[in-house]
Order: structure tokens, then C-alpha cells, then sequence
């Protein structure tokens, strides 16, 4: 071990200088911590909402605006500015520290990912009881993972929930329930052909103007970025053996899509569908590309390569003046277009994660 952790380190102290030398300056850890706070800043002044014409969705704890939410307490870790605490906290109680009202729709309990990371740094039962009453409630009323999360992106909103509850509240029957369900998706969604996920049964069938089969971006990203949140918080070993092979399965396939800016597609097999970079899928690609390095179970010389080119693309999407990050696809379930003007805040959690994850990476 020490010695894969010697060669690990040495590759890094001969690919970091020519990462720096071709990226602007992106890997520096002033420039890290800079461009995360610009795009989070943003965000704050700008939190996106669920858009629909009866604002039936528009929950201020739903799923849009909480998985930017996510990344705020990973940010504070990174760099110890108690400003994105206290964002979370003020955030938090503004919904009671409770989940959005959809009872079985996993989108709304993403939320508990934010809660159980701040309750890792403030134990106080406030800020995970209505959380843990949800799941228990869940949990007793239980159907099939794949009746239950029947699309790719539910793989980041609730199992991480579970894996997180499991070990910060020391409650195994949590993470339990979220292997049985998530095993019960993959065996339904997962293309082992492909090394991808469905987005859900409706794409079975569909296929791109290319003539191959449709996976989109940003569900992919949803999943693998999933994967980088629970699996430090897995306490079974051989589930966790199976998570991180899927991981690693993925991850394969996931850097033989990266188009030649740096930068993923909405459609992961037919770049030339919708043509246009998006930084969604490519933010979640990135972070769990990086996490996977750190990690251990991702080899530096095979994949840094890929996370320093998809770094610096990102960085160049944020808008110089605002600091926000274009180029997201808006709320969908397929491969969509995007512009310059086109942000979300999901995409702004996704690049924050991923910055905390270069961030280790330069410090190494």
C-alpha cells in the first residue's frame, strides 16, 4: 500500500506542473477556492427554483435548489470560510430542517444529504429528526427499488441519504434498506453492454439519430456522482467492493466520451445529437473522476489527464464578471440543448463538489 501511495504521489508531482503550465493557472488552490466561491456566490444571490406554470414544485427544500445546498458544507471543509456554514444553517431552518412534502419521491429527500453533513459538525437531534422519521416511515412501507426509484437520477437524491444516516447516526437497518433498493435499480437500468444507465424503462427502446442507444448526460452524472457521496459511508464490505466496481465500471466508459474541449455531451454516445458542451453531466463526471483518484481506486496516470482537461474546461464557462456557470442543461429527462446563458443551480453543486475534489488533488 505504501508503496501505490508513493507512485500515486510521485505521478502527481510530474503531471501537476504541466497541468498548471496548460490551464490558466486552474489548478493553483487560490484559483480552486476562488472560481468555487465565485460560481457558490452566484448561486446564493441566485438560487434556482423548480420551474412549472403552477409552481406546484417550487418547494424551497426541493430537489433543484438542494443539490446545489449539497456542496456547501464540502465547501467549508475545503476552505473554512464559515460563511457557507452558516448559509446551510440559515437555509435549513427556513425548511424546518424537514423534507419537501412528495412522501415517496426520492427528489425530496436530497435534502437530507445537507442536514446529515451538518449534523456531522453540530450533533443536535433538530436538524435530523424529521429526516430520520421520513426514512423510517419509508422503510416500513417499503416497494421494490426499481417501483420506488425508477430513474437514474433518483441513484443521487436518496441512496447517499441512507449510506450517510447509516454510519453518522449508527443505524445500519438505513443502509440495509438502500442496498437492497439500489441493486433492485441497477439490475433494472444498467446497461452492462454500454456501462451506463437508462434515465428510466421509457428509454429502453430509443434510440439517437446516430442509431445507437440513448444515455443521457447529466443521469449518468447523477449516478456516478452518487457513487463518490455514499461510498466512503458504506459499512459493508462487500457492498462496498460491489459500489466501487460499478464506480470504476463506469468510470471506464465515462472518460471515452470526453469530447476534445474537455467537456461532456447531453448525449453521451451521439455528441453530434445536441452538439453543444454541457457542464452539468461534465461537473459530476469531473468530481467523481477526481474522487475516484483521491480515493485510491482510480489510477492518477490513466485519469488525471481526463479530470485536468475537463477542470480547465469548466473554469472557462464560468462568466468572468457574475461568476456564474453556463452551458447547464435546464430540468429534463434526456439529452437537451444548452448555451452560454443556460445555469442551474444543481450544475453550480456539481462544479463545487468538483472543486473540493481538485482541491485535494493540488494539495497532494
Amino acid at each position: 500500500m505504501r508503496k501505490i501511495l508513493f507512485m500515486r504521489k510521485t505521478l502527481l508531482v510530474f503531471l501537476l506542473p504541466v497541468l498548471l503550465s496548460c490551464g490558466k493557472d486552474n489548478f493553483k488552490t487560490e484559483n480552486i477556492i476562488d472560481n468555487m466561491k465565485r460560481v457558490a456566490d452566484y448561486e446564493l444571490a441566485h438560487l434556482s427554483t423548480h420551474y412549472s406554470q403552477d409552481d406546484k414544485y417550487n418547494y424551497p427544500n426541493g430537489w433543484v435548489p438542494a443539490t446545489f445546498i449539497v456542496s456547501l458544507v464540502p465547501l467549508f471543509e475545503a476552505t473554512s470560510d464559515l460563511k457557507y456554514m452558516k448559509e446551510v444553517k440559515n437555509w435549513s431552518s427556513n425548511s424546518q430542517w424537514d423534507c419537501a412534502p412528495r412522501f415517496r419521491h426520492a427528489d425530496d429527500i436530497v435534502c437530507g444529504q445537507v442536514y446529515l453533513d451538518y449534523y456531522r459538525h453540530n450533533k443536535k437531534e433538530v436538524y435530523v429528526n424529521k429526516l430520520k422519521n421520513r426514512m423510517d416511515s419509508l422503510m416500513i412501507t417499503a416497494i421494490p427499488g426499481r417501483e420506488d426509484w425508477h430513474w437514474c437520477d433518483a441513484l443521487f437524491m436518496a441512496p447517499p441519504v441512507y449510506m450517510m444516516a447509516g454510519s453518522i447516526l449508527k443505524d445500519a437497518a438505513y443502509q440495509d434498506y438502500a442496498n437492497e433498493m439500489y441493486w433492485d435499480v441497477h439490475d433494472y437500468l444498467f446497461d452492462k453492454e454500454e456501462a451506463l444507465f437508462f434515465r428510466d424503462d421509457n428509454y429502453f427502446e430509443k434510440r439517437s439519430p446516430n442509431g445507437k442507444k440513448l444515455f443521457w448526460g447529466r443521469g449518468n452524472g447523477w449516478v456516478i456522482g452518487g457513487l463518490a457521496r455514499m461510498i466512503p459511508y458504506v459499512m459493508d464490505e462487500t457492498f462496498k467492493k460491489k459500489y466501487i466496481e460499478l464506480f470504476k465500471i463506469m468510470s471506464h466508459q465515462i472518460i471515452q466520451q470526453q469530447q476534445e474541449d474537455g467537456l461532456w455531451r447531453s448525449n453521451l454516445l451521439d455528441a453530434d445529437h445536441y452538439p453543444e458542451k454541457e457542464t452539468s453531466a461534465s461537473s459530476f463526471f469531473v468530481y467523481a473522476l477526481a474522487w475516484g483518484i483521491n480515493y485510491g481506486i482510480l489510477e492518477s496516470e490513466t485519469y488525471l489527464p481526463h479530470v485536468s482537461k475537463g477542470w480547465n474546461s469548466l473554469c472557462d464557462c464560468i462568466d468572468d464578471e457574475t461568476g456564474m456557470l453556463g452551458w447547464v442543461q435546464p430540468i429534463g429527462a434526456a439529452p437537451g440543448s444548452t448555451s452560454a446563458s443556460t445555469t442551474m443551480s444543481y450544475g453550480a453543486g456539481a462544479f463545487v463538489l468538483a472543486g473540493t475534489e481538485i482541491l485535494k488533488l493540488s494539495n497532494n
